[in-house]
């Protein structure tokens, strides 16, 4: 194996001398949402339909997808919502 093919192995983390590499991140965690905050963010997202745009400048502030609010008004129709706050 030529030099150029070692460091290329060993950039690449492959080779029997595997060791962390310094400048990786660690595995991001997903956010969790409580459910009041889940109703809060619902509310207020129930005045914002009044005036065009406000739906996504709330989306952007909390950093939130259209699924979420998809999915929690859905959770809030079924019921669900109302069963996890205390």
């Amino acid at each position: 194996m030529t030099p150029r093919q070692e460091q290329i192995i060993s950039q690449n983390g492959a080779g029997e001398t595997d060791q962390p590499n310094p400048e990786a991140l660690p595995k991001a965690k997903r956010r969790t949402f409580t459910a009041g905050y889940k109703s809060r963010a619902l509310e207020e997202a129930d005045k914002c339909r009044q005036q065009p745009g406000q739906i996504g400048r709330l989306r952007r502030r909390e950093s939130l997808y259209s699924s979420h609010l998809t999915t929690w008004r859905r959770q809030r129709e079924a019921g669900e919502l109302a069963g996890l706050t205390p």
